[in-house]
């Protein structure tokens, strides 16, 4: 039984995740549960319930890796029973940066945007969820690497793969597009 300080410390650092890390956590796990909310809110307060009893001196440090480690390792497990592991259905990846310019130049970038998240569709599972994990989620080569159990240099080298592989099919696709047709 954890004594009052623990208990303290433990309220504390739950707390501070929850503010920080709740919405992300359920964003990221609906993705992986194929765009089911209310299971991925029952995966992420299973984590939370985990984190209240975990080692805090050890989870401290690293909580934001931990908290996606534990999320995505119970999602892919309600997955495992259900036998339908699809990364497929995930929500939009936004790889532009967003611009505040006149209507029509928004509308572009939204077009642009969204031809990306077709792109991203094509690429393989571990790489649609390292470049989520990086550009939806914020997360460190190392705080990737500790949640997929990739190590730095492999979660570099899907990255920059990945990037590249987009940029050349996005390259080809606005070339095959008539002029301005991509523009208004």
């Amino acid at each position: 039984m954890p004594d009052q300080r623990d208990s303290s410390e433990a309220h504390q650092l739950v707390q501070r995740a929850l503010q920080e890390h709740e919405s992300a956590l359920i964003g990221y796990t609906t993705g992986i549960l194929n765009g089911d909310a209310e299971r991925a809110r029952d995966v992420v307060q299973d984590a939370f319930l985990k984190l209240w009893v975990a080692d805090h001196a050890k989870v401290r440090e690293n909580l934001k890796a931990w908290l996606y480690t534990v999320c995505r390792n119970r999602a892919l497990d309600v997955l495992r029973k259900d036998h339908r592991l699809d990364f497929g259905n995930d929500t939009a990846l936004s790889l532009l940066p967003s611009q505040h310019e006149e209507p029509g130049h928004q509308a572009d970038v939204q077009d642009l945007s969204d031809r990306v998240w077709e792109l991203v569709e094509s690429l393989t599972p571990n790489q649609q969820e390292v470049l989520k994990l990086k550009f939806q989620h914020d997360c460190s080569y190392q705080q990737i690497a500790e949640i997929t159990g990739l190590t730095v240099g492999n979660v570099g080298f899907i990255l920059h793969t990945s990037l590249k592989k987009l940029r050349l099919q996005l390259e080809r696709q606005l070339a095959r597009t008539p002029p301005h047709a991509h523009l208004s």
